[in-house]
């Protein structure tokens, strides 16, 4: 699959944002802490969720989806996540801590995703066994068994993969649990408000520091998933790229507050309670210094966005230190190469000169890093095809046709 780009038309309209992935998945993934229903409003019917949902069919639970809307309910049949389904997401390791909470005894597959980085899982792992849960790690899989027990965890990296994990376990655990150096994204947020709806008792919601006193059984909820905000980036990455005027609806801007604080300072930009307005007449120097850490700090998720604005800058030097997946530089920087970027890569730093960008065949090669791509071609002169548009799929609904929809000369190619 392939996206076929004919550059520089203008983007002007309005257009809304969906759901989460990131929010989603962990929801999902909590699902199999009650036999309830569990219903979550917008979720977003992406490649990742659709897998996450097969994953948790194909281990009992009985799920509908409708529109925008997934209820989650029953019991599972087995422990063991099956690899045809596991593997083919990073977010399937967000079941851990929930199935083994619940059920005290869960197999997984090493997941699946980006190919990005190492992206290992052991703060997870070591947290777990911190609750008193038996780890053991086979070929190209993890056991774990035993009942969570109360106990102190500091992680080392405040991973809101192990911290959503954690949270799972410590709800259904024997005792109270304290998480420090918790991660505080907003779909972290989300899913402890979503975990308390369901009658967990947790104290400190929203910072870094967590107390979870466990409780014997958990009920259903409902509960809606927040908006994507790598896709509002990805969306006001757009309006700058094709120097046109979009209004991003459905969203919250506290959420993105690093990345709008780069634009803002270079272009016309409005924000509302739901809802920002970006125009963009021309395209500034450079975007300085971008330095990616854990929420509050600047997304690495909103890196490759921000690596193709700075590729198509006026002349500026911009400098990007990739903190957290050290293959996200290299893969995208060669791609922009192509396509006359100017971008130099040394370990986790990029030194991006900007350039005029020309279309050009380039290769997707993960979710953001794909995104990116399309960002570039909207700008480049030319005709650009992105092929790879599988991986950018699995977290964007219908790119292509809602970027269409605002100007955009850009078509799917199957």
């Amino acid at each position: 699959m392939e996206y076929i780009i004919n550059g520089a038309n203008r983007l002007y309209g309005e257009i809304a944002v969906y759901g989460a992935k990131n929010c989603a998945l962990p929801l999902l993934g909590a699902s199999v802490l009650t036999d309830e229903d569990v219903v979550i409003h917008n979720c977003p019917y992406i490649v990742d969720v659709a897998n996450m949902i097969d994953l948790l069919k194909a281990m009992g639970k009985n799920i509908t989806w409708q529109g925008d809307t997934v209820v989650v309910s029953g019991k599972l049949n087995t422990v063991k996540a099956p690899e045809k389904y596991a593997t083919l997401l990073r977010g399937s390791a967000l079941i851990l801590g929930g199935v083994v909470a619940k059920y005290n005894e869960i197999e997984l597959p090493l997941p699946g995703g980006c190919a990005i980085g190492a992206r290992p899982i052991d703060i997870h792992l070591a947290g777990l066994q911190a609750l008193g849960v038996d780890v053991q790690c086979r070929d190209s899989s993890v056991i774990c068994r035993g009942k969570p027990c109360g106990a102190r965890y500091h992680m080392r990296f405040a991973s809101v993969g192990a911290t959503e994990n954690l949270l799972c376990a410590s709800v259904l655990a024997r005792g109270e649990t304290i998480l420090s150096n918790a991660a505080t994204e907003p779909e972290v947020v989300a899913l402890e408000e979503m975990l308390v709806a369901m009658g967990a008792d947790i104290e400190g919601v929203g910072g870094v520091d967590i107390t979870v006193r466990g409780t014997d059984k958990l009920h259903g909820a409902e509960f809606t998933v927040i908006p994507d905000r790598i896709v509002v980036a990805t969306y006001l990455s757009a309006a700058v790229a094709a120097t046109g005027r979009v209004t991003v609806t459905n969203c919250r801007p506290e959420h993105l507050r690093s990345f709008i604080n780069k634009l803002e300072t270079r272009f016309a930009v409005k924000e509302y309670f739901d809802a920002i307005t970006l125009t963009a007449d021309s395209q500034p120097s450079d975007y300085g210094r971008i330095i990616t850490a854990p929420y509050p700090f600047f997304p690495t998720d909103m890196q490759s966005l921000t690596m193709s604005l700075a590729a198509f800058s006026n002349g500026g030097k911009t400098i990007i230190c990739e903190n957290l997946f050290e293959n996200r530089l290299q893969s995208n920087a060669a791609e922009l190469n192509k396509m006359g970027a100017n971008i130099i890569v040394k370990d986790n730093k990029a030194i991006i000169y900007g350039s005029n960008l020309r279309g050009i065949t380039v290769q997707a090669r993960d979710l953001r890093g794909g995104a990116g791509l399309v960002i570039a071609g909207l700008n480049a002169r030319g005709q650009t095809v992105v092929r790879g548009v599988e991986h950018i799929n699995r977290g964007y609904c219908n790119l292509a046709e809602s970027l269409a929809e605002l100007g955009a000369d850009i078509t799917e190619n199957t």
